[in-house]
This record gives C-alpha cells, structure tokens and sequence, in this order.
C-alpha cells in the first residue's frame, strides 16, 4: 500500500513539471514566431535536452520573466511548484524521452543507506547518490568500430577529387540513407567498419576520381525498460551508446532491497547476460557492463543473502554474497584486515535454528578463514588490539618528558632516570611514589622512595626495582600534589571493601600541602609530611598529633588521639590516620589597615589579632592639626564588597527600566532622550564602592573605653582635612557647595542654589552628615531629629518627587546625586 501511495505522489509531482515544462516551451516558441523566426525540429530538440536552469536561463535572455509567465498561465488559483523552472536539479540524461522525465536529486532519498541495528551500511548504495551526471554516457568520443548501425543514426560523408561535397545521411526507418546522385543504400545492421567499408567500395566505383571520408554524425536514441528494484521504475530512452549502468543511473539507482550481484540485461525474454556491480565498484572491471540495444530490458531481482562485516576491517559494511562461502572470502570483499586486526578475538554472530542469536568462536589466521563457512544475516566480528600498552614502566608529574619506558627484568628506577637532570625546576628529591598493579588481582598499592638517594646508590636497596606497568611520579613544590594524586585516590577508594579498610591517610596543618594521600607500604608520620612536601615556617617545632579511627572486635568506632614529636619518633600510620602538624600559636596570615588623611604617620600598618582603632591611631602619632574628625571616612573592604554588588544590581535594574522606556516609547512614536540614557549608566559606572560605615571619631577619642573597636584585614580610615562647605545637591536650580555660615538654615542654602526645581519632593529633603550619618531637618523620627544642625562638610540632598516623573527621569536624578556627591547607594534613600 505505501509503495502505490510513493507511486501516486510521484506521478502527482511529475505532472507538475510537466505543465511547467509545457508553459514555459510554448513561450518561447510563440516568442520565435512572434519575431518572425520558425524554430527548426533540432532547435526544438535542443530546448527540450536543455535542464530547468538552462531553460530559464535562456528565457530570461529574452526578456521572459519565467515566474509572472508561470502566474499567469496558471490562474491565481493554481501554484506550480518551483523546482518545476528553478529549483532542484533532476537527473540529467539528454537522451531522455520528456514524456518519462527524470527523478529530482532532492526527490530521491540520498541517506535510504541507513545504518541498521548493527550500526553498518549497506555496501555500494551510496554510489547512486552521485546522480546520473557521473554515469552519463559521453558522446564526444570516437564511436568504436563495431558500433552497429541503426535507423536514426547520421553519418557525414565527405567527398573530394574531381568534385567537393558534404552530405549529412541519416539512417531511415527502412535501415537506408538516400545518397546523392547515388540513390539508396541500406546500412542498418551493419557495423561503423562495415559501413565506412562499404560507402567508400560504391563511391570508388560509381563516382570516378572522387575519394570520400566517412564520420558519425547524431546518434540514435533508443528506448529501454528498467524494471525491479530500482528507485523508479520504468520506460527510458537513452543513447545508443548507453549502457547497463547508464540505464540504473537514469533511474534513480537500484533501491535498498534491490541486488547489486545480480542485475540482469534481457532482450527478447532471455537473459543475455548478468551484471556485478562488485565488480566495478571493488576491480574496477567493466567488462560486463554491455551496450544496449532498442527494447533491451534491465531488471533487478531482490537482495539475496548477505553477511555483515564490522571491527578491525578496512570496510565495515552489509555486502551482498553471490558465491562468497566462507570467511576469507567475506574478509576480501571487506578491503582485507586493518593492521590493528586482533584475529584470535573474532567470533560470528549468527542465527540459530530456534531463532535466537548466537555467538561462534573462530581462527581466522592464516589458512582458517577459508574454513569457517557464512550464512546468511551473519555478522563477522574482527577484534582489534588493546590500546593499553603492557611491558612499560611510565614517569609522570614534575619531569620534562612524561614518557613510558620498555620493561625488563632486574630494570631499576636508576636505568630509567639517570640523574635529576630529567626534572623540572624545583623539584622533590626526598620523596617520589610509584603506583603498582598487584597481580592476580589488579588492584594498586603505592611504595614511596627516595629519589636523591637512588642517584647516589644506583644499584642497591635505595635504588627501587620496578615491575611492568608501574608509575612513577615526581613531585615538585608549585604544583598541588592532591591534585596530582586525585585519580590514584579515588581508585584506592574504590577498592575499600568490608574486609579491607580504604588505603588512605590525611594531613593537616603547617605543612606546604596538606590534603589526603594514599597510604604508601610501611608509611611512617615523617613520611606523610615530605610527601606533603615538609613543614612549613608556621610549625610549632615537631609537635604533631595524630587522629585514629580503628574498630573494636564488635565493629565499634574508636576514636584516639595520639600526641608525637616528629623530632624523636617517627610512628607507623595505619589506614584512615589523621596527622596535624601544630602551628605556633596566633600565627595567621598578617592583617593590615590603612590611615590616610591627616595623621601624623600615614600610612599602611600591620596589626594583630584584637588591636583597635586608637590603638593604630596612637601607633600614627595622633591627629594632625588641620585634621576634622567629625569627617572621618571608615571603609570596611565586606562592606565594600557588599557595596559593589548592590551596584550591579542597580545597574540592571536600571538598564532593564531604560529597555523597557524605549520599547513604551517605540509605541507612543515618542522618543527617549539617548544621552540621559547613557549619562545613567555612566553615573553608575562612575560611582565607586565605599563600603563606609558611620562612626563618630570625636566621640571615641573622648570615651575609648565604652566606643573603640576592634580593626580587622582591609579596615581603611580617612581623616580629611577641615572643610568649611555645605554641598546642595539633586533637585535644585544650581547644584554647588557654600562656604559654610553657622548662621544659616537649610531652607536658606537652598534658597542659595537657585531654590528647588519643580519636581522637587521638598517634604523629603535630608541632609548627609560629614560623618555619614543621616538626618531630616524638618518631620518625625526618619534619620535623626528636628534639633540636628549643620555642621561643616554636611550635604544637603533634595530627591525627586517619584509621583512626578517617569522611571527614567527619577533615576537620572538619583544617579547624579550619587556620583556627584560620592553618596554611594545611600543615594537609593531618595527613593
């Protein structure tokens, strides 16, 4: 039923193209004879030989619009597709009857080779996806002599001597051409040889003194069926030089079910011959690729039995067996063995007689393929060789080359490294680790040895004998060795078990690696410490303690804690062991703070755990005199980083606001102002984090008892110098600083600055306090009281009124105060 429905489908689509072809031919042939041309039968060939491009091309030179010709040759109501004049390139024969056009490269299923379950193609399909251009059958090449002659076939007699002439003779249907002067002389059914023959014997004999020369003018075309499993089966004419696989290519190629092995060519109801396309695609053999003849039909019978080939070969594939019996010879249509090829690992996968799959062990070396007979549907395995490579001893880690050596008996670490000359800068001569495979069993266990005392005693117990397929690894003192170790742990995890505790051990404290190794045989606690590359300055001498976690015979967890001197013992560690090497004690990392301004000392001071402000300012010298403290800045670097993050948030929001202004305003046809736009953003980008928190320096120096605190990593304090101003910002007509004037209020700096601006929110004036803190001159409890009064260095800020003005128009107004106050994200209390 699908393939009468494929068939529907396709009959439907040609019909398409023909109309096209109809439309557009009779065009252009109305054009000719509206100009006063008659085109002649071979022009009228020629544009029917001519592909869709080509006719449209030739269209367009004269002046025809192919698509409005389609438009209006068909009515609104009909749509021709496309590819009918442009589109996809068809499988171009030029001797193809237009009455049967060709399948459309794009219409034929170019990946109907699929892999199957197995995963393998089917072998030789692929070639049909080429299209027939590769297989057309040339006819600019001489035409052999045997070529037999046949009614549409011209010659070109050309005559010299006593007269000149040319004659164009064209085989009629009777088998004859009429010759000049000569009358008929019949051809058909002769070869060229014969032919040329036999014209030159009548001109030497009825044309006295005159010689002739005899050519092959157009050939005939003739017509053949294609029928079986092919793409699209049907009638065809071809040129009389086409050939068997002319004819399958014309067709669309043999389909999926069809047989390569066995493509017959039968002429009159028997079977002429047999052709095997394996032959021409694997020897490049074309002998039985035969010529046709008018009538000829070709047909291709199903698939017969195949067998799949997969593995180490050179052509993994389906192929199709016509005679093939057993494996050599299978192995021979596969391209032969790849050189990884692993023979005594190849089995057969097979089908048995209860229909279930089965596996068959073979020998495929040597003479044994042959004797190992293939079914049908089997499926031939050719193992490959193992990428691992056995016999090695390999070096990795802190080396120059990490490389694999050839194993052999009594080989030594010595034999493969000679001197530490092999190594990178720096590296660990006290204590390298070889990984080994315990045989038998394949799990690992780890040695650890003394790589400088292996070079000063090649040969001896120092010098660690190696086995096949162990590694070696070199340390050195910049890379993290836990890293380094990461994979070997984890397989040593791996191979913990109920009877077998987890073969690793932990270090902890003053030593430059601390992190978790495998445990090495016999490791002692000195040991662990040069394999986690020896004490660091912070270790409190050679204290250490070690954190044991053993079972009691009920398999209860016991936890001890043993205390050792690394300096006069040096106890075995067991599996789980926790070693913590001391550190002196308040050793940590040095903090620092930083006083600028007006101190006497300035500057950057390290401080210890606990110390306080007025402990770092007395270490300063104190204040100097031009300082303010009531204007002190103090920054704390959490506080800052807390700072930044706030401004990327407000940085996004305001970003998404501005996205949101231009698209409302794409819809209102309005425009938004861009440089406000921009000058936002770059308010925000100018705005550096502070971090600041607000104290009261005058106050603590008064009572350090009850208000000092302690400083910590990053603490910066900043005392600047007095300043006699009152800066008025936001809202107002003239944003600028006063020279400060006890006397005055806040109404009257504003008043000084041009007063406030309409969309002012007067009732929401504040005023930002040298110090940082915050107060509303006028109202109820938001910041501090009504009795709060001005004092030098103070900033008034006028916010916007957000009932007022769009989004757009309050974030200006809130960045510029941010950035031109250096309020920071205080600003966002305008808000």
């Amino acid at each position: 039923m699908s393939r009468f429905l494929n068939s529907a489908m396709y009959i439907l689509s040609l019909s398409h193209r023909v109309v096209s072809f109809i439309v557009i031919f009779g065009f252009v042939i109305s054009s000719l004879s509206a100009n006063g041309q008659t085109p002649s039968a071979a022009q009228i060939e020629q544009f029917k030989r001519l592909s869709p491009a080509e006719q449209q091309a030739l269209a367009r030179s004269m002046g025809i619009d192919i698509d409005s010709l389609l438009n209006a040759q068909t009515g609104p109501s009909t749509t021709l597709p496309q590819e009918s004049v442009s589109g996809p390139r068809t499988l171009p024969n030029p001797n193809i009857d237009q009455r049967f056009p060709t399948l459309p490269l794009e219409d034929l299923d170019s990946d109907e080779n699929e892999t199957d379950e197995t995963g393998l193609r089917r072998f030789g399909y692929d070639l049909f996806n080429l299209g027939a251009d590769a297989f057309a059958p040339a006819t600019d090449i001489p035409v052999p002599a045997d070529y037999v002659l046949g009614p549409g076939d011209s010659l070109v007699v050309q005559l010299y001597g006593k007269e000149s002439a040319v004659h164009e003779l064209t085989i009629s249907r009777d088998g004859s051409v009429q010759f000049p002067k000569i009358g008929p002389v019949s051809l058909a059914g002769l070869s060229y040889r014969q032919a040329v023959g036999k014209i030159e014997n009548i001109v030497s004999k009825q044309m006295i003194g005159i010689k002739s020369s005899i050519t092959l003018g157009q050939l005939r075309t003739i017509r053949v069926f294609v029928l079986g499993e092919v793409k699209v089966p049907g009638s065809y004419v071809v040129g009389s030089l086409s050939t068997m696989t002319n004819a399958l290519f014309a067709s669309g190629g043999v389909s999926e079910i069809g047989s390569l092995r066995k493509v017959q060519l039968k002429r009159s109801g028997e079977v002429i011959t047999t052709l095997d396309l394996y032959d021409l695609l694997l020897r490049g053999d074309t002998s039985a690729d035969s010529r046709l003849l008018p009538g000829d039909v070709i047909f291709v019978p199903p698939v017969g039995v195949t067998a799949s080939v997969k593995g180490a070969v050179k052509r993994p594939a389906i192929y199709e067996l016509n005679g093939e019996r057993n494996a050599a010879e299978l192995l021979f249509l596969a391209g032969g063995l790849l050189p990884t090829a692993f023979l005594p690992s190849s089995k057969i996968e097979r089908i048995s007689t209860l229909g279930e799959k089965t596996l068959v062990e073979v020998n495929l070396e040597g003479a044994e393929a042959a004797k190992h007979p293939i079914l049908d549907a089997d499926i031939l395995h050719i193992g490959s060789t193992l990428d691992q490579v056995t016999d090695t001893v390999s070096i990795s880690g802190h080396v120059k080359r990490k490389e694999a050596f050839a194993w052999k008996e009594e080989l030594r670490f010595s034999d493969v490294i000679a001197n530490a000359d092999a190594f990178l800068a720096l590296p660990d001569l006290d204590l390298a680790l070889i990984e080994r495979e315990i045989s038998g069993s394949r799990e690992v266990e780890v040695l650890s040895f003394s790589p400088r005392r292996a070079f000063s005693n090649p040969g001896d117990k120092f010098d660690p004998l190696l086995h096949a397929r162990d590694k070696i690894r070199i340390f050195g003192f910049e890379e993290s060795r836990t890293e380094l170790l990461k994979e070997l742990i984890d397989r040593l995890k791996l191979q913990a078990s109920y009877e077998q505790r987890q073969k690793t051990v932990r270090i902890d404290g003053s030593v430059r690696f601390p992190g978790e190794y495998p445990l090495t045989q016999n490791m002692s606690a000195k040991t662990l410490v040069q394999l986690a590359g020896g004490f660091t300055e912070s270790a409190l001498g050679r204290a250490a303690e070690i954190t044991r976690y053993d079972l009691s015979e009920s398999r209860e967890r016991v936890v001890l804690h043993i205390q050792v001197d690394l300096g006069s013992e040096d106890p075995v560690l067991i599996e789980g062991d926790t070693l913590r090497v001391q550190q002196i004690p308040l050793w940590a990392e040095k903090e620092s703070i930083t006083l600028a301004g007006e101190f006497i000392h300035p500057g950057v001071y390290a401080i210890l755990p606990g110390e306080s402000l007025i402990d770092v300012i007395e270490r300063a010298g104190g204040l100097t005199a031009q300082a303010y403290p009531h204007g002190t800045v103090f920054s704390r670097a959490e506080l800052r980083e807390l700072e930044e993050e706030r401004l990327e948030e407000l940085k996004a929001e305001v970003e998404a606001d501005i996205a949101a202004s231009r698209l409302e305003s794409s819809n209102t046809r309005q425009d938004i102002d861009t440089a406000e736009a921009e000058e936002i953003l770059q308010n925000i980008e100018g705005t550096k984090p502070l971090g600041r928190m607000v104290i009261d320096l005058p106050k603590i120096l008064e009572n350090p008892t009850e208000l000092d605190f302690q400083l910590i990593e990053g603490d910066v304090v900043n005392v600047p110098r007095y300043k006699p101003s009152i800066t008025v910002v936001g809202e107002v007509q003239y944003p600028t600083s006063h020279f400060f004037d006890g006397k005055l209020s806040v109404g009257e700096y504003l008043e000084r600055s041009g007063g406030l601006k309409r969309n002012a929110d007067k009732k929401r004036v504040y005023v930002v306090k040298a110090n940082g803190m915050v107060f509303r001159p006028k109202g109820t409890g938001w910041f501090g009281s009504r009795s709060a009064k001005l004092s030098p260095g103070d900033t008034i800020v006028v916010p916007i009124d957000t009932k007022r003005v769009d989004r757009l128009t309050l974030w200006a107004s809130v960045t510029r105060i941010m950035y031109e106050a250096a309020l920071g994200v205080a600003a966002l209390s305008s808000l």
